[in-house]
């Protein structure tokens, strides 16, 4: 790449881009709209990608710690898992039978799975895999409500669109039995109140909610143990003991979406293990296949022999177990364990959140960093005292300054998210972290007064 800056810095990109522009174009001649607002801002196309670098068709190289969202879990073009997915190809039949791949995933999977959990469900998407969650749920309880939290991101089919509080406009009418509780968001407290003085105040709007709104019939509580679209919001030590034990208090199971923060993420294999809670059913994905379509449902053996949820063909799909899926599964798994990542994002994430922390008084559009392992947020505001969020147009700028500074991160709301690879070079993080600082105080945005773009 042509040095932009004049002072030998790798990454960044060029002001003129002309086979990025032509490339773009000739693609949303095709693509329909309602792409995530990181591609429609950026206008990125890759040419190729080497683990936690992407080098887009202009040439230019980008750090990347948008990572889809937390799929990128083992950098991209990782040897193993090309290796293991391109031997996989060459014999592995179309359809979901017993297979070498499925074998190894469940061989991988044996030694990595926390007790008690010990059963898995494949699937291809997100959004499937939580509608498969309700649906065992259901089975296991015989009943049909379910509370979500206000934030929560887990998906957008009628189910999982129904959990997902606050980005249901204009989709209605959704299925009845389905409510909703502030979380755990110790920034934004809705309640107005201070940990850990409040005793867990939002907690006691849990029990308060599921009194009012619930029939009798909650079949489970559904949450993220750190909440990803709003912007890697971590709950404070303790909160889904206390979650947990208001499920049971009701007679209702505790499933926790790890989507986002599964498969070592956070720096535990997952995110739930922080609390040292035991959830009944755990959705799973992005990070899983790291790059390969694949999620799952994963519970116990007893819990998953419950019908309908365990007779035949009630839970397959069509792609959800092919060799291929569950030997990305395997691959992954296995890279986790041998290289022992869960530890390394513990300790060098706890590095870069220690470095991103200061912005908060360095930076005058910082109003929030936090984080577990490697995902971490860092929320922009246009008033610290008043934590009010920095309007679209001036976050649109800022991120695209990262962007054109040689950092790729993911949004939601105004909050910069960023998904290292697990396996990022510490040296790596570092010089993406002194890009993120240096943009954030010395690059910053001008507070601009119109827009409505949305992020995502």
């Amino acid at each position: 790449m042509a040095n932009i800056s004049g002072d030998g810095q790798r990454f960044g990109r060029a002001p003129d881009r002309p086979l990025g522009a032509e490339h773009w174009a000739a693609e949303q001649e095709v693509i329909g709209p309602g792409l995530q607002a990181v591609m429609l801002w950026s206008q990125l196309c890759v040419q190729s990608a080497s683990g936690a670098v992407l080098t887009d068709v202009d040439g230019n190289e980008i750090i990347d710690f948008q990572g889809a969202g937390g799929v990128n879990s083992i950098g991209h073009a990782n040897q193993r898992l090309i290796d293991a997915l391109t031997a996989e190809l060459a014999t592995a039949p179309a359809g979901a039978f017993g297979s070498a791949g499925r074998r190894a995933m469940a061989e991988s999977l044996r030694e990595f799975l926390p007790p008690p959990l010990d059963r898995i469900q494949l699937y291809s998407g997100g959004t499937e895999a939580v509608e498969a969650a309700l649906r065992l749920a259901k089975s296991i309880t015989g009943k049909h409500e379910f509370l979500s939290f206000w934030g929560g991101f887990h998906g957008k089919t009628l189910g999982s669109l129904a959990l997902t509080a606050g980005a249901r406009a204009g989709l209605g009418p959704l299925p009845s039995g389905y409510f909703s509780a502030p979380y755990a968001n110790c920034y934004h407290c809705p309640l107005k109140t201070t940990f850990p003085g409040c005793g867990y105040a939002c907690v006691e709007t849990v029990r308060d909610t599921i009194k009012e709104n619930s029939t009798g019939a909650l079949a489970a509580l559904v949450v993220e143990p750190v909440q990803g679209r709003s912007g890697n919001v971590v709950p404070p030590p303790g909160y889904l003991n206390a979650l947990s034990s208001v499920a049971r208090e009701f007679d209702a199971l505790l499933i926790v979406d790890e989507m986002m923060t599964g498969f070592g993420r956070t720096g535990e294999p997952f995110a739930y293990m922080r609390d040292e809670v035991r959830p009944d059913i755990v959705t799973v994905g992005k990070g899983m296949g790291a790059g390969y379509p694949v999620t799952g449902v994963i519970s116990t053996a007893e819990l998953m022999a419950a019908a309908p949820f365990s007779d035949p063909s009630a839970s397959s799909s069509s792609f959800g177990a092919f060799p291929l899926a569950c030997r990305a599964v395997a691959t992954v798994t296995d890279v986790l364990v041998d290289e022992d990542l869960p530890s390394r994002v513990a300790k060098v994430g706890a590095g870069m959140l220690a470095a991103l922390e200061p912005l908060v008084d360095e930076s005058p559009l910082v109003g929030d960093v936090r984080g577990a392992g490697f995902a971490i947020g860092i929320e922009l505001v246009a008033d610290k005292a008043a934590r009010t969020p920095l309007d679209k147009p001036a976050f649109r700028e800022t991120f695209l300054k990262l962007v054109d500074a040689g950092v790729l991160v993911m949004t939601g709301g105004t909050t910069l998210r960023l998904y290292p690879p697990l396996t990022v070079d510490p040296e790596l993080a570092d010089e993406a972290v002194e890009i993120i600082r240096r943009v954030l105080i010395d690059g910053v945005a001008p507070q601009s007064t119109t827009g409505t773009e949305e992020t995502a």
